[in-house]
């Protein structure tokens, strides 16, 4: 909680970056090159320097267990709410980089606390279509989770192969069969980069095509501003069911604040505060510095007057913490603040706050005795 406020996760994810989870046709240098990739992109330039909070990279790679994701998120952090999205990446990983059942796991031992986001990849075909039929029977399922490539590589182009979301023949079927049942969001991973070869998968003007198109459907924007930024803000603008997911753009405010401000300001400045959406991406980086660090952020005074960005109020974070999801997905808000208010996890953050004993402790613990997830 925040101010009275929930605090919702728009993104977690649960790494399984071991070695048995590598596909087989996958080397090992290449499995190695991706982890590296993400962790020098995301977790170690944004991680906070206070100690404990930078995993090392035998930490990074030993997996998660759900208990140990949850740990993180409702004992050692002010998290009340996570939006689990799994994630395949089907060229490197067997069970997915941030493995579905995981995701079903958490919500079936913390049902007022998970949402859960089904991963879909369309560079499967239109077979998908079953598989999300499937998921659906598994868990219940707030949103569908798309990417623009899943790690396989063209080689006649020389480039990542693509899936891109203003297709009507790629793409739209997907759309269609989430509306079918009865999901209407569909978050769009974009704006961080994937795979070699030309930018143009990375950009957000497919999803601009298909918002037009699915008018009825939100498009979440994961990432919203890393890159891109103009275009994200006027992209709020200019579509009313776009929003911004800041999946690891948060992240900047715990190490590099006024970056964190060019992104929050512009987002604001063109489509205000009624659809930005707090993500960390954890373990990206551990929750409670994000948490602290967008609490007490200050809109510097020179932004202000030189880019026409204005304040955070305290109403505006909330909805930014939490709030906003909390409408996107019309949740029992008090029931699930007196839910969270006696259930274990509350009473362990309650002792964990009085004696902190580290971030990521359960993770340690397990790779310190040499145990797999």
């Amino acid at each position: 909680m925040w101010n009275g406020n929930l605090v919702i996760d728009a993104v977690a994810h649960a790494y399984d970056f071991v070695d048995s989870n590598r596909m087989d046709h996958c080397s090992p240098e290449e499995y190695a090159g991706l982890i590296k990739f993400v962790y020098d992109l995301g977790h170690g330039p944004l991680e906070s320097r206070e100690p404990g909070y930078l995993l090392n990279d035998e930490e990074w790679s030993a997996g998660w267990t759900p208990e140990e994701l949850a740990s993180v998120y409702f004992e050692e952090s002010d998290v009340d709410v996570v939006v689990y999205h799994g994630v395949e990446i089907a060229a490197y990983f067997k069970r997915g980089s941030s493995p579905w059942q995981i995701g079903v796991e958490l919500k079936k031992l913390y049902p007022d606390r998970v949402l859960l986001y089904a991963p879909v990849d369309p560079l499967k075909g239109l077979g998908e279509l079953e598989t999300m039929e499937r998921l659906m029977e598994e868990a219940p399922i707030n949103g569908f989770k798309f990417y623009p490539s899943n790690g396989m590589i063209d080689h006649e182009r020389n480039r990542a192969m693509t899936t891109m979301y203003d297709d009507p023949e790629k793409a739209f079927p997907f759309f269609e069969k989430g509306r079918e049942l009865g999901v209407n969001v569909m978050a769009i991973h974009k704006a961080w980069p994937v795979g070699p070869g030309p930018l143009d998968k990375d950009k957000i003007d497919d999803v601009n095509s298909a918002a037009v198109a699915f008018p009825d459907l939100i498009f979440e924007v994961v990432h919203s501003g890393w890159a891109f930024l103009e275009e994200c803000g006027i992209q709020l603008m200019t579509h009313p069911n776009i929003w911004a997911n800041l999946e690891a753009v948060a992240n900047f405010a715990v190490r590099q604040p006024r970056r964190f401000a060019h992104v929050i300001g512009t987002l604001m400045r063109y489509g205000g505060d009624d659809r930005i959406m707090w993500g960390t991406g954890c373990p990206l980086g551990h929750p409670q510095p994000m948490v602290e660090a967008f609490a007490n952020f200050q809109m510097p005074e020179d932004l202000q007057e030189g880019y026409g960005y204005v304040p955070l109020s305290d109403e505006t974070k909330a909805k930014i913490f939490g709030g906003n999801m909390a409408r996107l997905h019309s949740l029992d808000v008090e029931g699930i603040k007196r839910s969270t208010a006696t259930d274990d996890w509350a009473e362990r953050r309650r002792v964990y706050v009085e004696a902190p004993d580290g971030p990521w402790r359960d993770l340690r613990k397990r790779v310190e005795a040499g145990v797999a997830a």
